[in-house]
């Protein structure tokens, strides 16, 4: 199902002045960090082409534009990660061959089209180069990941890449105040969140707030098993800025200069896990300069 979109405004300028003028290529990869609405600007870009009213990137009621919402319009198909099998791919190139049902385009949407590229999908990475190298006429094929590195370097080369930017504070605001209007410290979330979406909604699940006051009154257990078992180094990051502040009011609140420099190593871990780091050794030595820390007693 397709929801409307929010944000990526030179994404929609772009392609409003691509289609416009004809030449709208057959193959897009876009690329971007999870959880910022590329599969629904996908989903978007799908619904304009097929309007019977020709309102790009605009609300319309017309049947087309309802079925696209509804999910189930018949030119358009749409392929999660794990369904990026042999026989699927199968399936999209004998579809890809035949004439629309309902409109002249055929839309092909692959997210996590990086999968394509696992030793376990390899095959159908290569029965899919095969489709983009041959397209059906009026075909449009758009692949969705957040690991550009990670596609085929063949099946990179035959697509135009669109790149998607995190989403802004605004925009983030708007989407969290309508999907989640009760969140707790949604200015805090946001700021950590790196413009996602995503990010934001398993951050205000995680209750990181609550781990913060765990620490603070010297409970470790839950911050620790939390930390040791996540393998998601943005949300490493983000418990890592959340704690930032209050190492550092206990430094004013205290004058204990421990807190300080605890922040201190705080900003350098932050900077050096934008680089090819072992997460794990990173993720131990967190642990135990936060109870280091946080045990002293006042």
């Amino acid at each position: 199902m397709c929801s409307k979109i929010a944000g990526n405004l030179k994404q929609q300028d772009f392609f409003k002045r691509v289609i416009a003028s004809g030449r709208l290529s057959h193959s897009y990869i876009f690329s971007g960090i999870s959880g910022i609405g590329k599969r629904m600007f996908a989903c978007e870009l799908a619904r304009s082409l097929f309007c019977r009213n020709g309102s790009y990137f605009t609300e319309c009621s017309c049947s087309s534009c309802m079925q696209v919402k509804a999910g189930t319009y018949p030119d358009l198909y749409i392929y999660g990660g794990n369904e990026l099998k042999v026989e699927n791919i199968r399936q999209i190139s004998e579809s890809a061959g035949m004439t629309g049902l309902a409109s002249k385009w055929k839309v092909f949407i692959l997210d996590e089209a990086e999968k394509l590229s696992n030793s376990a999908q390899i095959v159908a990475g290569n029965a899919f180069l095969k489709t983009l190298e041959e397209p059906g006429e009026d075909c449009l094929f758009l692949l969705i990941t957040s690991k550009y590195e990670m596609i085929m370097p063949t099946i990179r080369s035959r697509c135009s890449v669109v790149d998607f930017a995190p989403l802004s504070e605004s925009d983030m605001n708007n989407i969290l105040s309508n999907i989640r209007p009760d969140m707790d410290n949604m200015a805090d979330i946001i700021k950590v969140s790196g413009g996602s979406v995503e990010r934001a909604l398993m951050i205000d699940d995680l209750k990181i707030g609550s781990l913060i006051n765990e620490i603070e009154s010297r409970n470790f257990k839950k911050f620790t098993d939390f930390v040791l078992n996540c393998n998601d180094i943005q949300i490493i990051k983000s418990v890592m800025e959340f704690i930032y502040p209050a190492a550092l009011e206990k430094y004013k609140t205290t004058g204990i200069y421990s807190y300080c420099a605890y922040g201190e190593y705080i900003l350098e871990m932050l900077k050096r896990l934008n680089y090819n780091i072992n997460i794990d050794l990173a993720k131990h030595d967190f642990v135990s300069k936060t109870y280091e820390v946080f045990s002293e007693r006042i």
